[in-house]
């Protein structure tokens, strides 16, 4: 058994190693065009203030800045220093902070939306994710976690891989009463084999 903080080196270390490359070998054209559609599905407003939760290579910080337009301030997270070297090519003006999402450096209040995409299973505590989440958004902001397929689809994937054997989302109950104890309202959650779609919202 591994404790939390060895699981979490774990997962680092499987990252910081798999990051050259990462994109050509999981989001091909068509993926892309998927992960484009689940994005413009969300009805993002232009100028927000944004925290990519999670976000890898930055591979979606391109289509953020296109629906989100220029003025939006994007901010990309990611516990892997060397996922977060390709933020800076996908979009020069986000700014990378390089965290776990359990403990996110921001004051309170900061941001008006949080885009957590193919990554909520990675992370190690989360009931801490979430009220994180609730606590830099300003009222009225929103959580969405996003994946391209639904829960069993990635627990099956996951078990494939030592590295992230055992990362699951949680069960619908649970996520459901997670965010809500975390202070969120307005929850809604579509879990179907082609996608994962839940949504919060501070008050």
């Amino acid at each position: 058994m591994f404790s939390e903080s060895e699981r979490d080196r774990r997962r680092c270390r499987f990252f910081d190693e798999a990051a050259a490359g990462w994109e050509e070998r999981n989001y091909p054209p068509e993926i892309m065009a998927r992960t484009e559609e689940l994005i413009a599905g969300l009805g993002i407003a232009p100028g927000l203030t944004i925290l990519d939760a999670g976000c890898g290579r930055g591979v979606i910080l391109p289509v953020l800045r296109g629906i989100s337009g220029p003025e939006a301030r994007l901010l990309a997270l990611d516990a892997s220093a060397s996922m977060l070297e390709g933020v800076a090519a996908k979009d020069p003006a986000a700014l990378a902070v390089f965290a776990r999402a359990e403990e996110i450096p921001l004051i309170d209040s900061y941001v008006d939306l949080v885009l957590c995409f193919s990554a909520f299973p990675h992370f190690s505590d989360h009931p801490a994710v979430a009220r994180e989440f609730f606590r830099v958004l300003k009222a009225g902001g929103r959580a969405c976690v996003l994946h391209l397929a639904g829960s069993e689809m990635i627990r099956r994937h996951h078990e494939g891989h030592f590295a992230v054997h055992g990362d699951c989302m949680p069960d619908a109950q649970g996520m459901l009463a997670m965010f809500s104890e975390a202070g969120f309202s307005r929850l809604t959650l579509i879990d179907e084999e082609d996608r994962y779609v839940f949504s919060a919202f501070k008050p």
